[in-house]
């Protein structure tokens, strides 16, 4: 079967628009401040399915992964428990060897290409990551492209995030309204879960999230010998003992 065919098939099986959200990173490995932030938005915004895209050679990282295998195996079994959560071979490449460089404008312009425009694709992404988007591959158009929700760091605060917006993508402010009941004149209220609206997207931001467990952390507690009891599932924990992972 054809992968255009996969794709008709699926857009039948989904009819209506659907609220996807697309979740990249190392996860090397996944942790639990991972699934936090996506716990946290799927309440929040309610999504059909939070894809995990394990990243195959992030452009941003200098330093070597764990094989690809491995970190899309913990992904598949942290998602196990949580119906909404999927893991994606989106950045495996077409022989899933993860040898080819994906950058976040390309995947997300494959997903509307797969989901022919119908659906709502939200990119999930940590503040500390955020900051840093202005070196990106196609930043502008990868934020005109999907809506944005930016789980918060200790630390980032939401000033810092949105000198990184360029103006020229904002779009106007709108200080008032017309109330639909009264027809007077009204002020906008601000939403303070709202980064900034965009001319064709929304930043939304995700302030209920402030997680201190990193990567960084557990692949070094696990080459010291301590434990990382609670800061990544057990099924994710039990994984990393049997490989040997970062040892």
């Amino acid at each position: 079967m054809t992968t255009g065919q996969l794709h008709r098939i699926a857009s039948r099986a989904h009819p209506h628009p659907r609220n996807i959200a697309l979740f990249g990173g190392s996860f090397d490995p996944i942790h639990n401040g991972h699934l936090a932030v996506a716990r946290a938005a799927d309440r929040r915004f309610n999504f059909d399915e939070i894809l995990f895209i394990p990243a195959s050679r992030p452009p941003h990282k200098q330093r070597s992964l764990a094989p690809f295998p491995h970190r899309f195996a913990m992904v598949s079994l942290a998602c196990a428990e949580h119906p909404h959560f999927v893991p994606s071979l989106a950045e495996a490449g077409e022989d899933f060897s993860a040898h080819q460089l994906f950058y976040s404008i390309d995947t997300v312009r494959h997903f509307r290409r797969a989901n022919h425009h119908l659906d709502h694709i939200f990119f999930v992404i940590g503040a500390d990551a955020f900051i840093q988007i202005a070196t990106w591959k196609e930043y502008e158009a990868l934020l005109m492209s999907c809506n944005f929700i930016v789980a918060t760091r200790p630390g980032v605060q939401a000033d810092a995030l949105r000198l990184v917006i360029p103006p020229e993508l904002v779009a106007r402010p709108q200080q008032v309204r017309r109330d639909s009941r009264t027809h007077a004149i009204v002020p906008v209220p601000h939403d303070p879960h709202i980064l900034a609206k965009l001319r064709r997207t929304t930043i939304f931001l995700l302030e209920t999230v402030m997680s201190e467990v990193s990567s960084t952390d557990i692949r070094r507690r696990v080459h010291r010998g301590q434990s990382i009891h609670g800061l990544v599932s057990v099924r994710v924990e039990e994984y990393i003992g049997k490989q040997a992972l970062y040892r």
